[in-house]
């Protein structure tokens, strides 16, 4: 699995990938904040919340698609949980 699991992403870009919701797929703008369930944007000088349950992203510059529902949980518990691959 990706470092970027582990690693903060307030202040990092991000697209959403795919969507349950038409709305937010297609997204983009950077991470002000990360709650245990949610993450909110800034697109174009809007904030965005983003429920995690319902999208699959892509931090921009990084390889890896992120289901949102596969990181249910809070930042400072995420960059030390262990995933398995």
């Amino acid at each position: 699995m990706s470092s970027i699991l582990h690693m903060p992403w307030i202040g990092r870009d991000l697209e959403v990938i795919k969507s349950f919701d038409p709305t937010y797929h297609g997204r983009r703008g950077m991470i002000v904040e990360e709650t245990q369930r949610t993450l909110i944007i800034s697109e174009e000088g809007r904030n965005i919340c983003l429920p995690k349950q319902e999208i699959d992203f892509k931090i921009i510059g990084e390889e890896i698609v992120i289901k949102g529902s596969f990181v249910l949980q809070r930042s400072e518990d995420r960059v030390h949980r262990k995933y398995r691959g």
